[in-house]
């Protein structure tokens, strides 16, 4: 008779291969080897828990991986009732929160499945979930910062394909503004999802100047995020090779991103005929990989960090890419922002608290990263 146990590593077996295949972009086969994965699960479970002892957390660990593979064959029902199941049987520590989290992704997807969304080529579905997201509400600025965040990283991927010049401040030109408009989709129920469509208002796809079509830049869109959150940092210098716009997008991809508390997953969604293509962020912002860039540290140089409020310098004195952080001893520091990081990742953090990473350099702070710090309220 077949063990429990074999029965267990027959289906990660079949869960590693189906993962294998579904990066290989294999839907039909990753789908066939998911089921048999969360068969194999199943019958792990029934078989340990009739003919065998099954202490706490081995339990556990087993419904929320027959979970998580309901989840990727879109059982959801299933899933959910494996996640509630121990749930309600005092579980494991150490596992319970992962099956709360199993428990959100469920409704996550379940919720996406249930708005019957049919989406153009050239439309990206945005959704969030986690604690800030309720019923049908949102944080104003977790949902509409990262359509804004998203905006940008557009019509930087226009300009870099269109071969214009790195542009450090004010807007895009006409014919990208005309062009690759940014329109956004009332907002949808349980998840909240909202639709990003590019083009004009009458739904043209070719302008005057302007030489990529919007699902092209759709696709380049799904393509970076999808790289950078596996952190596939090669593929991405292939694709950016010029270093202005290359720290603009790692900087705009970790304003993208969850923080991990109260935002958990950022999944963007496109369709191609009947196929349909999601990248889900669950990585942290704080785990993303950094520019592979400006982060070599050689002699005469010291990694340097700093905390305090970031105010502008005058651009009228020719300092205009430089910053001061003033610290909570109301000391000024000074610090050089490389080119592609003023505009779209230092300028929208203008008096707040930040804190920043960089290196100490003949005498200059020269800037690495960059994010906000929330304040004490008390």
């Amino acid at each position: 008779m077949t063990t429990a146990k074999e029965l267990h590593d027959k289906a990660m077996d079949s869960a590693f291969f189906a993962t294998r295949e579904r990066t290989r972009g294999n839907s039909e086969e990753a789908a066939r080897l998911f089921e048999q994965a969360l068969q194999a699960e199943l019958a792990a479970i029934t078989e340990l828990e009739n003919f065998g002892q099954m202490d706490e957390l081995t339990r556990s660990i087993w419904h929320r991986s027959a979970g998580t593979l309901a989840l990727d064959c879109r059982d959801y029902r299933l899933a959910e009732q494996l996640a509630s199941k121990v749930l309600s049987q005092d579980p494991h520590p150490a596992i319970a929160w992962e099956l709360r989290e199993l428990l959100e992704q469920v409704y996550f997807h379940w919720n996406l499945d249930r708005s019957g969304l049919t989406l153009g080529e050239d439309e990206i579905q945005l959704s969030l979930s986690g604690p800030e997201v309720g019923f049908g509400v949102v944080n104003h600025n977790e949902i509409y910062g990262r359509v804004d965040n998203s905006s940008k990283l557009i019509y930087r991927i226009v300009e870099r394909r269109t071969a214009k010049p790195f542009r450090e401040g004010g807007s895009p030109t006409k014919d990208v503004q005309s062009g690759y408009q940014t329109f956004v989709s009332a907002p949808r129920t349980g998840s909240f999802a909202v639709t990003l469509k590019l083009g004009n208002p009458t739904g043209q796809l070719s302008f005057p100047g302007v030489l990529s079509n919007p699902i092209e830049i759709v696709d380049e869109f799904m393509d970076l995020i999808e790289f950078i959150n596996r952190s596939r940092v090669a593929e991405i210098q292939e694709r950016i090779p010029d270093p202005a716009y290359l720290r603009n997008f790692f900087g705009l991809a970790k304003k993208i991103a969850p923080d991990g508390q109260r935002i958990r997953l950022v999944n963007f969604t496109v369709r191609r005929g009947e196929e349909e293509r999601s990248v889900e962020v669950a990585k942290p912002a704080s785990e993303f990989p950094r520019p592979p860039i400006g982060d070599r540290v050689s002699n005469g140089t010291e990694s340097i960090g700093l905390q305090g409020t970031l105010l502008y310098a005058n651009a009228t004195q020719g300092d205009s890419n430089e910053i001061r952080i003033v610290d909570g001893d109301r000391k000024t520091h000074r610090v050089k922002v490389p080119q592609g990081m003023m505009n779209d990742i230092v300028r929208p953090m203008w008096d707040s608290l930040v804190e920043i990473q960089g290196v100490r350099q003949d005498g200059n702070i020269i800037l690495q990263d960059i994010w906000p710090v929330e304040e004490d309220s008390e």
